[in-house]
C-alpha cells in the first residue's frame, strides 16, 4: 500500500489498524453489524429523501444468472492484479492477509458466503438502490453512476490504490443495475456477493499457502476453513 497517502510501512499499518480484531467471532459480529447498518442507513436516507432503495429489487433467475456471470470478469481481474509485481499492489495484498486473512481462514464456507451476501445486500442497496437512484433523479444517469461509484470507493479508502479499484468496481456494479434491460438491484447484489465470496476464498488460500505450519489461537468449538 505504498502510495501518496501511505508512504511507509508504519503509516500503512496505522491506516488498517481498524481492521484488526481479537478473534473470529468478534470479526464476524462486527462485519455483520456493519453491513446490516448500511442497510438501515439506506432505508433511513430513502425515507428522508423520498427514495425507495429496494423498489427495483425483483428476484428473477435471469437477474441471478447475470449477477453470477458478471462476477467472473471482475474476479479474473482481481486474480490478475494480485500477480502484478507492483509494490503498492503487493503491499495491499500483504495488509489484507495480515489484518483479515487469518480471521477469514477460521471461518466456515457458510460464514464466508453469509458475510459476502450481507456485503452485497447492504452495500448495493445503499450505493445503487439509494445513492445512485437519488443522484440520478436530479442530475441524470451519468452523474448518478459516477458519484455513487466515487463514494463507494471512498468508503473502501484504505489507500488511494485500493480506493481507485473499489470505485471502478462500484461503477461496474452500477452498470449491472440495468444489464438485464430492466433495472434490477438483484443483479449487482449477486455480482457483488459472489465476487466477494470468491475473493475470500483466494485470501484464505493465500493464508494457507504462506503460513502452512502456523497454528491458530484457541477456538476449539469451531472448525477452521478447510480446502
Amino acid at each position: 500500500m505504498n502510495d501518496l497517502t501511505c508512504s511507509n510501512r508504519h503509516y500503512c499499518e496505522t491506516k488498517v489498524s481498524f481492521l484488526k480484531f481479537e478473534n473470529r467471532n468478534e470479526f464476524l459480529t462486527s462485519a455483520g453489524l456493519f453491513e446490516f447498518s448500511l442497510l438501515v442507513v439506506a432505508m433511513i436516507l430513502g425515507w428522508l429523501f423520498s427514495v425507495q432503495p429496494t423498489v427495483h429489487a425483483h428476484f428473477t433467475w435471469q437477474a441471478v444468472g447475470y449477477g453470477i456471470a458478471a462476477a467472473i470478469p471482475l474476479f479474473v481481474l482481481f486474480l490478475g492484479i494480485e500477480q502484478l509485481p507492483i509494490d503498492s499492489v503487493q503491499k495491499i495484498q500483504q495488509t489484507v492477509l495480515d489484518s483479515l486473512g487469518r480471521l477469514l481462514a477460521r471461518c466456515t464456507h457458510f460464514e464466508l458466503a453469509l458475510l459476502a451476501l450481507l456485503a452485497g445486500i447492504g452495500e448495493e442497496i445503499l450505493f445503487r438502490g439509494f445513492l445512485m437512484t437519488w443522484v440520478e433523479s436530479y442530475l441524470g444517469y451519468g452523474w448518478g453512476l459516477g458519484i455513487s461509484s466515487v463514494v463507494f470507493g471512498l468508503m473502501h479508502a484504505v489507500t488511494w490504490t485500493y480506493t481507485v479499484f473499489a470505485a471502478a468496481a462500484g461503477a461496474y456494479f452500477g452498470l449491472m443495475f440495468d444489464i438485464t434491460g430492466e433495472r434490477n438491484l438483484v443483479t449487482p447484489i449477486v455480482a457483488h456477493a459472489f465476487y466477494d465470496y470468491l475473493a475470500f476464498l483466494v485470501i484464505v488460500y493465500d493464508v494457507r499457502k504462506s503460513q502452512p505450519a502456523e497454528t491458530e489461537p484457541e477456538e476449539p468449538e469451531q472448525e477452521s476453513f478447510e480446502w
